[in-house]
This record gives C-alpha cells, sequence and structure tokens, in this order.
C-alpha cells in the first residue's frame, strides 16, 4: 500500500488543518478495504438484477454522500483514508504539531460519534412510526452514515498516532502559499 502525503496547512482562522491532494485520496479509498465499499460492490457483483441494480443505485448515493461530506468537512475525507493505511508522508515544520492535529480531531470525531449515536438510537426506536414515510428515510440514514463516517475518522486519527511509518519533511513552499492564501483572502475581502 502506497503512503499517503498529508500536509498541514493553516485555515483562515489560523487553525492547523490536514490536507492531502484528491486524486491521491481516490487512490487510496480505491485500495481501501473499507467494509462499507466492499459491501457495496458484493451487492453490486450479484446475479439477481434487481439485487445488482440495488447495488448500483447504493453506490451512486454513497458517491454523492461523498461529494456533500467534502462539503461538509474535507479534513474528515482525509482521516478516513488515513484509516486505510499506515503509511505516511507528512509536510509539516514539526512532529509535535501533527500529533496536536491528530489529537484535536479525534476528540472532535469522538464528540459527534456520540451524538450521532444518540440520534441513530432514537431514529431507531421510532422506526416503526417512521418507516410509512414515503421516499429515503433521512431521518435515518443521514445520522447512521454520520455516525459511520466518524467512525472511521476516529480510525483514521488514531492510525496516525499510532503509525511507525511516518516520515515528515519540512516544506517551505507551503508557508509561501499559506501567505499567498490569506493574501488573496484579504484581497477578495477588500474586492467585496
Amino acid at each position: 500500500m502506497q503512503a499517503l502525503n498529508v500536509y498541514l496547512i493553516r485555515t483562515r482562522r489560523g487553525k492547523l488543518a490536514l490536507f492531502s491532494p484528491l486524486d491521491l485520496l481516490k487512490d487510496v479509498e480505491a485500495e481501501s478495504t473499507g467494509r462499507i465499499r466492499q459491501g457495496i460492490e458484493w451487492i453490486t457483483r450479484r446475479r439477481n438484477r434487481v439485487v445488482a441494480w440495488i447495488g448500483r443505485g447504493i453506490r451512486v448515493a454513497h458517491d454523492y454522500y461523498l461529494q456533500l461530506e467534502d462539503k461538509i468537512d474535507p479534513v474528515e475525507r482525509v482521516l478516513k483514508a488515513m484509516a486505510s493505511t499506515r503509511r505516511f508522508v507528512v509536510y509539516t515544520n514539526t512532529e509535535a504539531e501533527f500529533r496536536r492535529v491528530l489529537k484535536r480531531q479525534r476528540w472532535k470525531h469522538v464528540w459527534w460519534f456520540s451524538i450521532d449515536f444518540l440520534i441513530t438510537g432514537v431514529v431507531i426506536v421510532f422506526t416503526p412510526i417512521l418507516a410509512p414515510i414515503p421516499g429515503p428515510n433521512v431521518f435515518f440514514y443521514y445520522p447512521f452514515l454520520r455516525l459511520l463516517s466518524h467512525y472511521r475518522a476516529i480510525l483514521g486519527a488514531l492510525s496516525g498516532l499510532n503509525s511507525s511509518e511516518i516520515q515528515f519533511k519540512d516544506l517551505p513552499e507551503l508557508r509561501g502559499l499559506e501567505d499567498n492564501l490569506s493574501g488573496l483572502s484579504r484581497f477578495m475581502e477588500r474586492m467585496e
């Protein structure tokens, strides 16, 4: 399995965030042995045409969910990709920054996992009432999908914290990029 390149960049608010190029994320996700993707692919390969058709529909819905997830929290997708590998090349100034960001992300996702777990539990209790609602039952699906997503993000943070195959590199050009991004945002604010 290939190493995942992870960059620590400063956001507009000055916090450090994880970033990885989208093409690399897609490659790692494609190699991933994630049970959700495996389950979807298993359903899609069934000989029964109706079951395979439902599997393809689930795959499309899952891909749309990934796009929505990128808009909600792109760092979460990086963490989920980190759950699929144990080898990392991290571009940062210090190792401590990387570990601090991972610990912060782990606690953030543990918190939201707990909230979504409670919401999913309540929805399961009310399933007999909610099930007859026509159309997709977003009252159940969305909290359940978020629950799974937070779980994978927690695994990714733990993978980064526990990995012994991390190579740290300093990337001076990144500081220039951060400066350019902050300068660009100030320029855009002045333009507005």
